[in-house]
């Protein structure tokens, strides 16, 4: 198996999703483009017609992107993202450095961005200390930061626990 390429989400309003993927998290934008006609149709299975306006986002390493598509037309009834405990996807994990995640957490109180809990500190079994903390994008999807231990700070902190 390879990496993950990418994750695509389905949203609401693709310019609110854009501003928040791109100004409040700092991605960086890298396509846009609409995706229709019969062989999309066909294999995503959608209505007759239907298409999407797509935005890649991807961060400094560009590996694993983010794909925002706003569906035309939209859902009647849409569903509200899922949650722990719900089957399926229900957040989108972020890597930053410990820095990266001070900043980004004085950004989301500046920005007024909704957020769970100030970042906290866990101790991860056998894995070692983690930082993190989570907030919602425009849809509701759970987005966190997490800022991990290094390979050195994880052996060390296995090394001691025995």
């Amino acid at each position: 198996m390879r990496e993950v390429h990418h994750i695509a989400l389905s949203v609401r309003d693709l310019q609110a999703s854009k501003r928040f993927y791109g100004e409040v998290v700092g991605l960086k934008e890298t396509l846009n483009a609409e995706v229709s006609g019969p062989d999309i149709e066909a294999s995503l299975r959608l209505a007759r017609g239907m298409k999407g306006q797509v935005a890649y986002f991807q961060g400094p390493t560009q590996l694993g992107q983010i794909e925002l598509i706003e569906w035309q037309p939209g859902a009647e009834n849409p569903t509200p993202p899922k949650r722990p405990g719900d089957p399926g996807v229900f957040l989108l994990s972020i890597a930053v450095s410990k820095a990266e995640l001070d900043e980004l957490w004085e950004r989301m109180r500046r920005l007024e961005v909704p957020v769970f809990s100030p970042p906290t500190r866990s101790v991860l079994e056998n894995y070692g200390p983690i930082d993190v903390f989570v907030v919602e994008d425009p849809d509701g999807v759970m987005i966190e930061f997490v800022a991990l231990p290094t390979r050195e700070q994880i052996k060390a902190f296995r090394a001691a626990s025995e």
